[in-house]
C-alpha cells in the first residue's frame, strides 16, 4: 500500500485563515487568553496574529484611501508605542532602536510586531490547518444549534467541543472526550450520558438557568459551562 500523501498546504493561505479565525474569536472573547485557549495557541502568537491583521488593515487603508473597521485590532500601551516608533521615520526604527527606547528585550519587542514572514514548516502548517478546521467546525455547530435547536444538533455540538478547555463555576479547568453516547470528563471517573445532556438541555430551553444546580442532572457542574459556551444558557 502506498503511503498517504501529505496535504499540500499553501502557507500564505494558512496564515491568512488562522489570522481571520483569531480575529473572529477575539471579537467575541475580547481576551488574549481565551482566544489562545479557543485556538490552542500561546498568547504571544495570538497577539502577533491580531497585530498582523491590524497591520494589513492599515496597509489596505493606505492603498485604497478608505477607512476600514479595525475594532477587532488588539491594543495595549506597549503595542501602540512600538507601532508609533516603527512609523517615526520612513523606513521605521530598527528593533535595536525600539529596544533602547522601550527598555524591552528583543523577544519582547518581537512579540509586539506583526508577522512579516510566512512559516513553511510542514508540521506547523498541518497543526494550524487542523486548528482552523476545528474552529470552523465548532462555530458551524453552534450556529446550527442556535438556529435550529434539537437534540441531534446539541449532541453534534457536544461532540465538536471534545478536547476544548472549559472551566467550572469554581474555576476548575476540565476537558472531555465523547465516546458513543457518553461524555468522559477528565476530572471525573463517572461519565455523563447523552440522556442526561438532553434532559439538561430541555430544562435550559424551558426557563432561565442561573447556575449548574438549575440543570438538575448528574454532571451539571460540567454541563453548565459547556452550555454557556455553545449558547444554550
Amino acid at each position: 500500500m502506498n503511503p498517504k500523501k501529505k496535504p499540500d498546504y499553501d502557507p500564505e493561505e494558512i496564515l491568512e485563515a488562522l489570522t481571520a479565525a483569531t480575529v473572529d474569536s477575539y471579537e467575541e472573547t475580547r481576551s488574549l487568553h481565551k482566544t489562545a485557549e479557543e485556538l490552542d495557541l500561546n498568547v504571544i502568537k495570538v497577539q502577533k496574529l491580531l497585530l498582523t491583521a491590524k497591520y494589513h488593515d492599515t496597509a489596505r487603508e493606505s492603498d485604497t484611501g478608505k477607512e476600514r473597521d479595525t475594532a477587532h485590532a488588539y491594543h495595549s500601551d506597549t503595542a501602540d508605542r512600538i507601532e508609533k516608533l516603527r512609523k517615526e521615520r520612513k523606513d521605521g526604527k530598527s528593533i535595536a532602536e525600539i529596544m533602547t527606547a522601550t527598555v524591552l528585550s528583543r523577544a519582547s519587542v518581537n512579540s509586539y510586531l506583526p508577522y512579516t514572514k510566512v512559516l513553511y514548516k510542514a508540521d506547523e502548517l498541518s497543526a494550524n490547518a487542523e486548528r482552523i478546521a476545528k474552529y470552523r467546525e465548532r462555530k458551524a455547530a453552534v450556529e446550527k444549534l442556535n438556529k435550529e435547536g434539537g437534540t441531534d444538533n446539541l449532541w453534534n455540538c457536544i461532540t465538536a467541543f471534545a478536547g476544548y478547555p472549559f472551566y467550572t463555576a469554581k474555576g476548575l479547568k476540565f476537558k472531555y472526550e465523547v465516546s458513543g453516547g457518553e461524555m468522559k470528563v477528565d476530572r471525573k471517573e463517572k461519565t455523563v450520558t447523552r440522556s442526561s445532556v438532553e434532559m439538561a438541555y430541555r430544562k435550559a430551553c424551558e426557563g432561565e438557568i442561573t447556575g449548574p444546580k438549575k440543570l438538575g442532572v448528574f454532571g451539571a457542574s460540567y454541563l453548565y459551562p459547556v452550555f454557556v459556551r455553545i449558547g444554550v444558557v
